[in-house]
Order: C-alpha cells, then sequence, then structure tokens
C-alpha cells in the first residue's frame, strides 16, 4: 500500500451545472510533502464537508475510467477531489470505521466513507442523476481524520497500524446513510454509538433517529374515537386568551403526540360541539394535554369554553391529530413565525425543540401581536429563549401599548421578511462552523389565513424554497390524485342501514349518510377534526384531499371519502 499523491485546495467559485457553486474539488496533486495535522492537511479548506481528510484509491480510477468509457489519462492524480490517492488499500467493503494507518509519517483513522454530492457528478463529467450510480457502487473512498501529525509525500508506505474488529464497515455505513428503509434504531443507535465515527455521519444517523422517534410518538397510546377528559386547570394568557389543562377521566396515559399537533373536542353542550384546538405544551411526561383557546364573539364554542368551562367539567376528546409538526431531524435553522392565537403550536414546537439540548439548531422566534395585552404565552417563550444560546426572539407590535416592550413596532409584513432574511447565521452540524444566510432555514407558519398567505409569499418572493415551508390551515387539505375511477354505484352498508351511493350524485360518505338520517360526528368537514372516523369492515374507499387527522388502521373518514369499490361495509363509532 502506498500514497500516489497528495492534494490539498481552498473553496472557489466554480460554474457548476450552470450555477455558481462555492467548492474546493477543483484541484491538482501538490509537487512536494504536505504536513497533516489537527483539522487535515494545512492549506487546504474544504466549503461545506467537515471531514478532515478525503481518502481515493487508484484502482477506483481504473474501474469508473472503464464502466463509463472514459480515458484514463482523462483525469490526473487527485481528479476526484482526494487529499490522499492511495493504491493497495482494502476495499470499502474490508475497511472499518475506526481502522488506523500509518501514511508517511502520520496516523490516520477512518471515519465514514465518502458522502458525495452532485459536484462530484460534475467534477467527472456525468449528469447529477450519476450521484445515485456512485453511491450504490460503494467505490467513493473514505474519510480519516488525523490522530498523530506529520509529512506525507508521494511515495510513502502505507502500513496498518489497528484494526477495529467489530466496527461497521465504510461499505456498510454507506448503505446504512443512504437507504432509508434502514429504520431499526436498535441497529441505527448501535452504529451511532461506533468509536470515531464522523461527525458528518453522525449527525445523518443523528437525524434519522429523531425522525423515526418522532413519527413513533403518534401512535404510543393512541386511543380510538372518543376518550373522556376533566379540566383541572384554566390559566388566562393574554386577553380573550385561556389554556385549559385537561386530564384523563380514566387514569390511564395520555397518548403520544408530536408538536405541533391537536386535539379535537366534544363539549357537553346542547349540540354536542365540535371543535378542534391546538396543543399548547410539550412534555411527553406529564398525565396532561394543554390547549388554548381564543375567545371569539361569534364564536359558540370559543364562548362556551371562555364563559362556562371550569375545573371539573368533562368533555369528549378524540386522539392528537395534525400534520403540521416540526422536524426535529433536520440541522438547518429554525425559524417559527407566528400571528395572533397562531401563536399556540408554536409554544408546544418551542419546547420541542428545546428538548434538543446542545444539539438543537439556531432558532427564531418571530411573533406578531396587537399589543403586549393581546400577547399570550410572552412571559413563557421569554423564560425559555432565554435557556437556549441560538435562539433569537423578534416580537411585533402593531399597536402596542403604554409600557409596551416588543422588539419591532408594525406589523410582520414584507419588509420584515426581507430584514430577517437578510442576517446570516453560523451553525455547526458536523463539527466545523460554517455561515449560511437567513434563506436556508426551515420554516413554520401560524396565523390567520391571510398572514400565512403573505408570509408565503414573501419568504419565496425572497428566495426562499417552498419546499421548506410549513404553514397550519385549518382549511382543506391537498387535493388527491385519482389513481381509480370510482364505480358508476356502490352498495354502502352503515351499521344496519343498507345505502345505495351513485357517482352521478357527487356525495361525500358523510353526506351519503346525513341524507339518510344516519347520525355521524362532523365538524370541519375537511379531514381535519377526525371527528367522522368509522370502522372499514370491507371494500375500499377513495380519500378526496389528503386528511390533517390521519384514522387508525382498519378506519376511514367520511368527510372526505368516496367508495372505490362496489360494496362497502363500514362500522359506526359509538357517539
Amino acid at each position: 500500500m502506498a500514497v500516489v499523491a497528495v492534494s490539498v485546495a481552498r473553496p472557489c467559485w466554480q460554474e457548476v451545472y450552470g450555477r455558481q457553486v462555492y467548492t474546493s474539488i477543483v484541484r491538482d496533486a501538490a509537487e512536494g510533502p504536505v504536513r497533516f495535522g489537527p483539522g487535515g492537511p494545512e492549506g487546504n479548506a474544504t466549503a461545506v464537508h467537515t471531514e478532515e481528510v478525503f481518502a481515493f484509491f487508484a484502482e477506483h480510477y481504473d474501474y469508473w475510467a472503464d464502466r463509463l468509457g472514459t480515458g484514463r489519462d482523462a483525469w490526473g492524480d487527485c481528479h476526484w477531489g482526494e487529499n490522499l490517492m492511495l493504491s493497495g488499500m482494502p476495499g470499502e467493503d474490508d475497511l472499518h470505521i475506526g481502522d488506523r494507518f500509518r501514511i508517511g509519517e502520520a496516523l490516520l483513522e477512518v471515519t465514514s466513507p465518502r458522502i458525495p454530492c452532485f459536484k462530484l457528478c460534475w467534477r467527472i463529467g456525468q449528469p447529477e442523476s450519476f450521484l445515485r450510480v456512485l453511491i450504490e457502487s460503494g467505490r467513493m473512498g473514505c474519510y480519516l481524520r488525523v490522530i498523530e501529525p506529520g509529512m506525507i509525500a508521494a511515495g510513502a508506505v502505507v502500513r496498518p497500524d489497528a484494526r477495529a474488529d467489530g466496527a461497521i464497515s465504510v461499505l456498510g455505513l454507506s448503505r446504512l446513510l443512504h437507504d432509508p428503509d434502514i429504520t431499526d434504531l436498535d441497529v441505527l443507535r448501535r452504529v451511532l454509538a461506533t468509536p470515531g465515527l464522523g461527525g458528518q455521519a453522525a449527525g445523518m444517523i443523528r437525524k434519522r433517529i429523531a425522525f423515526l422517534t418522532d413519527g413513533q410518538l403518534g401512535a404510543r397510546g393512541r386511543w380510538q374515537g372518543w376518550r373522556r377528559f376533566e379540566i383541572t386547570e384554566v390559566a388566562e394568557e393574554a386577553r380573550d386568551i385561556r389554556s385549559f389543562r385537561l386530564r384523563p377521566v380514566d387514569g390511564a396515559a395520555i397518548g403520544g403526540y408530536r408538536a405541533g399537533q391537536f386535539l379535537t373536542v366534544r363539549l357537553p353542550d346542547a349540540e354536542g360541539t365540535i371543535r378542534s384546538w391546538s396543543l399548547s405544551d410539550y412534555d411527553q411526561s406529564a398525565g396532561h394535554y394543554r390547549i388554548s383557546v381564543k375567545r371569539e364573539p361569534q364564536g359558540t364554542a370559543s364562548r362556551w369554553m371562555h364563559d362556562i368551562a371550569r375545573p371539573g367539567d368533562r368533555l369528549d376528546v378524540r386522539p392528537p391529530s395534525g400534520r403540521f409538526v416540526l422536524d426535529r431531524s433536520g440541522f438547518m435553522r429554525t425559524v417559527l413565525i407566528s400571528a395572533g392565537i397562531g401563536v399556540t403550536p408554536m409554544v408546544a414546537m418551542l419546547k420541542a425543540h428545546a428538548e434538543r439540548g446542545a444539539e438543537a439548531p439556531p432558532l427564531l422566534w418571530a411573533h406578531a401581536a396587537r399589543s403586549g395585552e393581546a400577547h399570550g404565552f410572552a412571559r413563557e417563550v421569554d423564560e425559555l429563549i432565554a435557556t437556549m444560546p441560538n435562539a433569537v426572539r423578534r416580537t411585533y407590535y402593531s399597536r402596542p401599548g403604554p409600557g409596551d416592550i416588543c422588539d419591532r413596532v408594525g406589523r410582520l409584513d414584507d419588509r420584515a421578511i426581507a430584514e430577517m432574511l437578510a442576517e446570516s447565521y453560523s451553525l455547526s452540524p458536523f463539527g466545523r462552523t460554517i455561515e449560511l444566510t437567513g434563506d436556508y432555514s426551515d420554516f413554520y407558519i401560524c396565523g390567520p389565513r391571510e398572514f400565512e398567505d403573505s408570509v408565503r409569499c414573501a419568504l419565496v418572493a425572497n428566495g426562499v424554497n417552498p419546499g421548506s415551508i410549513r404553514s397550519e390551515r385549518f382549511g382543506a387539505g391537498d387535493p388527491v390524485a385519482d389513481v381509480s375511477p370510482a364505480p358508476e354505484t356502490a352498495e354502502v352498508r352503515i351499521g344496519e342501514q343498507k345505502l345505495t351511493w351513485r357517482r352521478d350524485d357527487d356525495l361525500t360518505l358523510l353526506e351519503l349518510a346525513e341524507a339518510a338520517g344516519i347520525p355521524v360526528d362532523s365538524a370541519c368537514r375537511v379531514g381535519n377534526c377526525g371527528s367522522c372516523e368509522v370502522g372499514l369492515r370491507a371494500g375500499a374507499v377513495r380519500y378526496l384531499v389528503t386528511p390533517s387527522a390521519q384514522p387508525g388502521e382498519g378506519r376511514v373518514l367520511l368527510c372526505c371519502t368516496r367508495p372505490a369499490s362496489a360494496i362497502l361495509e363500514l362500522e359506526l363509532t359509538t357517539r
């Protein structure tokens, strides 16, 4: 085993696939020896990747040249962006995380496989789609860290120093990092604990663990239908905003939930009014939920909660639902933007974000209110943000009262959004600090419909990727593509009744039941509240929109479905 070539480079702007990209992948072999010290080769820097040393193998040059039909002389030494071009090395299937090699005077340790990006495809003259081929091959080299500094030059001998028997191989780790179907949390945690694992690989594994763990919360302790809860505490949060603590009457544990979800509640009034309110707290160990309600002058349910509800009153509650949830698997800055009562799910998200501790990325909290009197959870939020070193708060009061203190006077409008995005921030996702502009963030928006629309438009107009924006909407979900035509007619059995559904009538299953006088719980009628959930005993349904309230296994929502089979048998939830 020997060193074929050594290289160093510093990032510069390159035109990559027609766009300007900051990268250090373009390089030539160094003419003399290079000192490898803490942090990697002296004089070397990377644009994004955080690992110290990249090694690629001479044999891979021959393999890829032959496979791509490229003349080997088209690629000079270190053309693939490596610091060390090595020959005679074990393959990625026989290299392990933690293996050590004496290379020249330096001692280096294997930390992870190369984690390639589109710039490598460009460098070797292939389309971006070629990235998948590279990853599937496993022939991508590896990253190393410097254990003992020293000089390395072309021609130096490479000698094995220590073998990490039992550790995952470079090839095995590459497949784990790029295969989303590997979801065994025990396996992921075991690999994460591997001594010497590189920071970038560790960050990717932590992201998947967080994603999977949060995804399981909604299923933990989930019940079907209605469950009786008791109001145990009522608290004033601001003018016309009250919080209600709900504890299950049966004494069992509450169901798991994700930050941003809501509860659908049926009131004990004469009409059995059903409404959905966001969960405004986040504590998976608590034995209660907290919802917060703004009193609306014409709102039947909100007026009942404010004027009549007292501790000891009992309500029927469906399990937590909703697709507007905090993704705690990301590493970019989290930006929470809200107005008015839209602050409620954001408080839960803020607390869930804080739970990530030192691993939490930076956070920007932006809230708009009329004045301090109307600003819900102000003290609670301020106290929590004060404990978070990477969190910044921005409050906007359109009409501040005497003595009100806020960060900005005025509305959270287009100008405020542009100002917010103009500011850069730093983060250290994989061990090295990098600087990013404000548009590279994950955005969450909640507030009145007009507010959400204007903020989303302002973000996109200022260069934010629409895919990084999530918002809460108490309206219809996204339409579902018509993948299969509905039958002309269908026999629908609901409980003991047999009904005929006709495609030309254009009715949902809820409307069909109501037309037949069958009592079915319902409120939102667009798949948000989940109150019309029933059992599916036979047949299939087709959703007209993607529901926010995901029904349990073997269950469907009537309000946004139609038959997809000629025979459909449904079992009503007891009212």
